[in-house]
């Protein structure tokens, strides 16, 4: 809530009109200096920084990476004062015939609250998020503010790529053309010396890119067929959905290891990020192959559509997040799903991933007195914490959500006899009959009831109630009505090995209840299980196995092999500069879940797995 004199009413109502440059030449320093410039009336005013950011659910707005706030009027200084309650708001008093108010300030590249603000620059390459460098008049209204953007690069060498409309551009200096302060923050900007777009073909008249900067001209040497795995997931979706709700679509794809990674949804855009090595090694390209199919999914699953609670005016008002098992959940579902049907994935990796995902779910002491969707009403205080996950259950509404959308796709398919899935939910939910432009159109919970029913009557009131809004020892479990069981052998399914090599991680959660790093410091630990029980905790360190050294994977597994004769498993650890030798009794050997066919039965997630035909 904002705490304000009476001047906050008048300003509910009112346009403002901000001119907004961005100077970005010291962005590979972590500086950017921001100056706005814009006409307001006399009296009170409240100059707000946006808190609530779209795609992170949480108050993220990272107010603390902004330094050296100046306001002033006629080049005469204006005293600012920062809200007592509301950090993200600051109170100016504009004297009459002040003439047009010049805000200044410096955004600071680094760590801060939230999950995407040390996300900035590399020496070759900038990722702009336009929110980070906005100081607008509070509007009711994020679409009664306009702004008029520009920045400049580090270099006229530099190439950028955005969703937004260009003005002008003379060397390093790029003018945008006006646009509404909500529609700013949902086009960020990517810039670098390392780029190359790519075309993805049209969508009724709609033209589709790829935009990819690298710190190194050799992780953008990709191949003809790498590029046409995203053309056919363009296809895909096209095939899913048949209607788009963009004029045009741009995949912002940053590929480095200097910065974190990213998966932000945008209307217009996607802001994705991962490791330098992406689109040149399979192995990274199959790791992370769901990226873009998740951000391009959430155009029509979040963005077009928007649970009512969630579509907040502005972004000082809280997000109201119980509906995110259909935003997430959903675009979880078929972003992993949308990868496999281009060909970015194979069937065996997705259903790989299938048991990966329930086989964890299942294995969450949290969940017998946590519902999922306390995972999502509660999702602003969940994120980025990993230690004791299972027993906390994180941001599950991804996971579970995919899980309870393959269990209603199933439902669907065999009902239906396989004249009908959960395609046809979307397409006729998200779809929704004609293209558009960037527009959002909400709903709620009855809402998507009510377009389950259209597609397959069924009583999805109490489908949804048991897996989402009540306890469940258990999520849901598709498998054996789609023909295939849950299963747990001594070796890792070869997706599953491949996505522990490239996390460099150490899997013994099935067996002890313990993930670590490749150098064994233990990132989580299930209280429900071996480990926990005899008083392990994330943080500790895996010195030796068995009075051997620690060396890796295969260590590991031979330990667990040896203890199924009897003897057990003998773990040196450190912690606090502390070395103690833990046995734990545990004797089932190396497990990892993996899904087997049921002989004799319908091959169903085969059926849901085949590409979509063009319409």
């Amino acid at each position: 809530m904002l705490l304000v004199s009476g001047g906050t009413q008048a300003q509910t109502v009112a346009s403002y009109t901000v001119s907004l440059h961005v100077d970005a030449s010291h962005a590979v320093q972590g500086l950017l200096r921001v100056h706005e410039t814009m006409s307001v009336p006399p009296g009170p005013l409240t100059l707000v920084y946006p808190k609530w950011l779209p795609g992170e659910f949480a108050p993220n707005g990272p107010i603390p990476n902004v330094a050296d706030l100046a306001v002033s009027a006629g080049g005469k200084a204006l005293g600012w004062q920062r809200d007592p309650v509301d950090l993200y708001a600051f109170h100016v008093d504009v004297p009459p015939h002040a003439g047009p108010l010049d805000v200044n300030f410096t955004f600071l590249g680094g760590p801060a609250p939230g999950f995407d603000t040390a996300r900035l620059a590399t020496p070759n390459m900038l990722s702009l998020e336009w929110n980070k460098v906005t100081l607008t008049p509070f509007s009711q209204s994020s679409r009664n503010v306009t702004i008029v953007p520009s920045i400049r690069l580090p270099s006229p060498d530099w190439k950028f790529a955005t969703a937004l409309e260009m003005a002008m551009q003379h060397g390093a200096d790029v003018a945008f053309k006006p646009i509404t302060l909500n529609a700013l923050v949902d086009s960020p900007l990517d810039a670098g010396t390392n780029a190359r777009t790519f075309a993805m073909g049209t969508w009724d008249g709609a033209p589709l890119t790829l935009a990819t900067f690298a710190d190194t001209p050799e992780e953008i040497a990709v191949d003809h067929k790498t590029v046409a795995k995203f053309r056919n997931l363009v296809a895909q979706m096209h095939a899913l959905y048949r209607n788009r709700h963009f004029n045009h679509y741009t995949f912002l794809l940053t590929l480095t290891d200097q910065m974190p990674g990213e998966g932000l949804e945008h209307h217009q855009s996607s802001d994705n990020g991962s490791s330098g090595d992406m689109l040149t090694d399979p192995a990274a390209l199959t790791a992370n192959a769901d990226l873009l199919a998740h951000e391009f999914n959430h155009s029509w699953d979040g963005k077009y559509r928007r649970a009512a609670d969630n579509a907040t005016p502005n972004f000082q008002v809280p997000e109201i997040d119980d509906l995110l098992w259909v935003y997430e959940g959903m675009t979880q579902f078929y972003g992993e799903l949308q990868a496999e049907r281009a060909g970015l994935r194979t069937e065996q990796q997705w259903l790989d991933g299938l048991a990966s995902t329930y086989a964890y779910l299942d294995h969450e002491p949290g969940r017998t007195d946590d519902p999922l969707i306390d995972t999502a009403v509660a999702s602003s205080i969940r994120r980025g914490i990993r230690p004791w996950s299972a027993e906390r259950r994180s941001q599950d509404y991804y996971t579970e959500g995919e899980m309870t959308w393959l269990d209603a796709d199933v439902l669907i398919h065999n009902l239906s006899h396989g004249t009908r899935s959960l395609d046809d939910v979307a397409r006729a939910f998200f779809g929704a009959g004609h293209d558009t432009g960037p527009i959002t159109v909400t709903y709620t919970r009855d809402d998507i009831i009510a377009a389950l029913n259209a597609v397959q009557p069924y009583d999805w009131k109490r489908f949804l109630d048991e897996r989402v809004y009540s306890l469940a020892p258990h999520p849901p479990n598709p498998f054996a009505q789609a023909g295939y069981r849950l299963v747990f052998r001594a070796t890792p399914s070869a997706f599953a090995h491949l996505v522990a090599g490239r996390r460099k991680s150490l899997d013994m959660w099935y067996s002890l209840g313990i993930n670590a790093t490749k150098d064994g410091t233990i990132v989580d630990v299930s209280t429900d299980s071996p480990a926990g029980r005899a008083g392990i905790g994330p943080g500790m360190k895996i010195a030796a196995v068995d009075d051997r050294e620690l060396t890796g994977q295969e260590q590991i597994d031979a330990a667990l092999r040896s203890a199924e004769s009897g003897a057990p498993v003998r773990l040196l650890l450190v912690g606090g500069g502390v070395y103690r030798t833990v046995a734990l009794d545990y004797h089932g050997g190396p497990r990892y879940p993996q899904l087997e066919r049921i002989p004799a039965t319908q091959d169903v997630l085969g059926a849901i797995a085949k590409p979509l035909a063009a319409p």
